[in-house]
């Protein structure tokens, strides 16, 4: 097998410019598959990892009956304690909403405050808090990152943040003129204390330090307020104001009429249930792979659920479709980059014909002679592969730094990533292809006579 070696570089050394550019296009092909996978790779892993971090994609909230007319579907504590026994749940904690109207200064905020058990609260990282020794939200309120956005001034709807150049976070420990309930003239009004801020997903939110308005940053650009906007993130948490469970309860009866408490539903006399009814629960399963299992559990059991997993399947999804888009689209590169090899291969043929023929009466093999032109195809689809995988990871260096700089995203997100079986399949692809596309021009070379050959001119 040495001689083949031998020759096939030889014949490629003879041909130099001819082998670069067949070379070049199998290069230009890899790169053009391995490069665009490994953007659809890269930004599957990126959302799905950040989905997975958050938590959310192992809970799921199942909603509770409130209109009375399905009893053993409300949601109470003995519910809970059901919930928590079922196999594959690891925790699991009630939620109540009401509905209220704030009001600071001449800002509005028309909402939700969410009650959520004093012990699952304190589990909660806040970005600010009025004091270190109070328990977050035990007496009064605790804030997503954004929820400033949402008050805003009635007269000109401009938005506290955007007026004011300042996130919520500036209005920790002020208080606010709150009405439970919507549409009631004569709702009692109480005034409740903004205690935290809940790190929920703002990037530059720390403990020593809320945002960059906090700190006097001018916003007044619009060119700035584009980019201060692309490079926050946000969670579930983030635009959702809470309280502990405790201090909830205790608002709806300083605030009731006729000891019947806000949002509770009644029985057929009018009269409210003697346990506390929830809006939700929030289930947190043990294991990703059985959060499907547990949500067609809880449907059987008729109760209605939401759950982030079910996002994450359908981007899933999608983001294959985009997957094979982009791989077809490089597979079109690599396919003329194949169809150049072949045309190499077979225009080496013709030109080597009289070679064919010595070989040929000095007793080479059919085989052997077959041999030859494959083992050129191949390493002409080896050298292109490597060279194109190599030239891929700068590519995804690049990508990577100028969709962090462009879409303002944090420092070091993946954006484009190549694993090792992809590199693998580049290069071994590009191997595979040149032999197939060689094989006819090797098959005929193989079988051309040698008197042919040695009097062809």
């Amino acid at each position: 097998m040495g001689w083949i070696w031998h020759l096939c570089l030889m014949n490629m050394k003879r041909r130099k410019v001819r082998t670069f550019l067949t070379v070049l296009g199998v290069m230009i092909g890899v790169i053009s598959v391995v490069a665009l996978l490994s953007v659809g790779i890269g930004v599957k892993e990126e959302m799905i990892d950040s989905m997975v971090s958050s938590g959310s994609v192992n809970q799921i909230t199942v909603y509770s009956e409130s209109s009375g007319k399905h009893k053993d579907r409300m949601i109470t504590d003995r519910t809970i304690d059901t919930f928590k026994g079922f196999t594959d749940v690891s925790d699991c904690y009630p939620l109540y909403e009401v509905p209220v109207t704030m009001t600071y200064g001449v800002y509005e905020f028309y909402g939700n405050i969410v009650g959520v058990p004093a012990d699952e609260l304190d589990k909660w990282e806040l970005s600010k808090k009025e004091s270190e020794d109070k328990t977050a939200g035990s007496s009064g309120l605790v804030a997503g990152s954004s929820v400033g956005k949402l008050f805003f001034n009635s007269k000109t709807y401009d938005s506290y943040e955007k007026r004011e150049k300042q996130s919520i976070a500036a209005l920790v420990g002020k208080r606010f003129d709150t009405t439970v309930g919507w549409g009631d003239p004569n709702a009692k009004m109480v005034k409740l204390k903004l205690e935290g801020i809940l790190a929920d997903g703002n990037a530059d939110s720390s403990s020593d330090s809320v945002s960059e308005t906090d700190k006097g940053y001018d916003t007044t650009d619009t060119e700035n307020d584009e980019e201060l906007s692309l490079s926050e993130s946000y969670s579930e948490k983030s635009q959702t104001i809470y309280c502990s469970m405790d201090y909830l309860k205790s608002l709806l009866k300083r605030v009731s009429k006729d000891g019947k408490l806000e949002g509770q539903p009644v029985d057929g006399n009018g009269n409210s249930y003697r346990e506390f009814v929830y809006t939700s629960a929030v289930v947190t399963v043990d294991n990703i792979n059985n959060v499907d299992a547990m949500v067609k559990k809880f449907q059987d059991m008729g109760y209605q659920t939401e759950n982030s997993k079910e996002y994450l399947d359908t981007i899933q999804r999608y983001l294959k479709m985009i997957q094979l888009l982009l791989g077809g689209i490089g597979m079109i590169a690599l396919i003329v980059a194949v169809i150049g090899i072949s045309n190499t291969m077979t225009t080496s043929v013709f030109d080597r014909v009289n070679e064919i023929g010595v070989l040929k009466v000095l007793g080479c093999d059919i085989d052997e002679l077959r041999w030859l032109f494959l083992v050129e195809a191949a390493v002409i689809g080896f050298a292109g592969g490597v060279c194109g995988v190599g030239l891929s990871y700068g590519v995804r260096v690049v990508v990577n730094k100028a969709a962090v700089s462009i879409f303002h995203l944090t420092a070091g997100t993946q954006v484009a990533v190549i694993p090792w079986w992809l590199a693998l399949a580049g290069i071994f692809g590009s191997v595979i292809l040149g032999v197939a596309v060689g094989y006819f021009p090797a098959r005929w070379a193989s079988k051309l006579r040698p008197i042919d050959a040695v009097t062809k001119r």
